[in-house]
This record gives structure tokens, C-alpha cells and sequence, in this order.
């Protein structure tokens, strides 16, 4: 099977609405678990900043980085960025 590209979420124009930015967590979502990657994983983070960039991306080094978020996973990470 192979799955669309995921659109990079810049944070900018479209993703500034709350039903076009949770269309693209569903999609994320989709992605990581057909990948069998667990929402909770390292490699799931990192993945989800690959398709991340400008002031997302930013706010994605700042979690991981930060002593008291970066061991949460994506799931916390998306309430936050959301």
C-alpha cells in the first residue's frame, strides 16, 4: 500500500482553522498507525516534526526540548499546537 504524502503544516492560513488543522491530525494519525508507530514513541515525534515547518516546527523543537514536555508524546504535543 502506499499512502499520500502528508502535507507540511506550516501553522499559516489554512491551518489556522480548527477544521483543516484536525483533518490533518486525522491524517497523521492514519499515517502513524498503518507505520505501526506508536503515538507515544520517540520515532513518532520525530516524524511528526519532519512534516512540520516555519513556526510549527519551532514550537516542536521548543516540546521536545523543554524539561517538562519533552517526554510527552505526540498526543500532547498535537493539544499544544492545537
Amino acid at each position: 500500500m502506499k499512502l499520500p504524502k502528508l502535507v507540511t503544516n506550516d501553522g499559516q492560513d489554512i491551518y489556522k482553522t480548527a477544521a483543516v488543522f484536525d483533518a490533518w491530525v486525522r491524517d497523521l494519525r492514519d499515517h502513524l498507525e498503518l507505520a505501526e508507530m506508536g503515538l507515544e514513541s520517540s520515532y513518532a515525534m520525530i516524524w511528526v516534526g519532519m512534516h512540520l515547518k516555519d513556526g510549527t516546527k519551532m514550537l516542536h523543537t521548543q516540546f521536545r526540548a523543554n524539561e517538562d514536555t519533552k517526554h510527552l508524546g505526540v498526543e500532547e504535543f498535537l493539544k499544544a499546537l492545537r
